[in-house]
């Protein structure tokens, strides 16, 4: 149970990249919605971006031998 609480911990770097995540793709899509498609397609790219970043950043270990195939 005590790893589980480690595990769903956030930190305050993880707080931070996720409250940009959040803030680009609500920029993203006021822009789209606007009309301004290239403000909007930047911002897209800049929120896809950060959530790979995200997501190489926080990656959390596996298990080699739990494959599935």
């Amino acid at each position: 149970m005590e790893k589980l609480k480690d595990k769903n911990k956030i930190t305050f770097a993880r707080w931070g990249v996720r409250t940009l995540a959040i803030s680009a793709s609500t920029l993203a899509a006021v822009a789209l919605i606007k009309g301004e498609f290239q403000a909007g397609g930047l911002l897209a790219l800049g929120w896809l971006s950060i959530v790979i970043a995200e997501k190489r950043m926080f990656k959390t270990p596996t298990s080699e031998g739990s494959s599935t195939s």
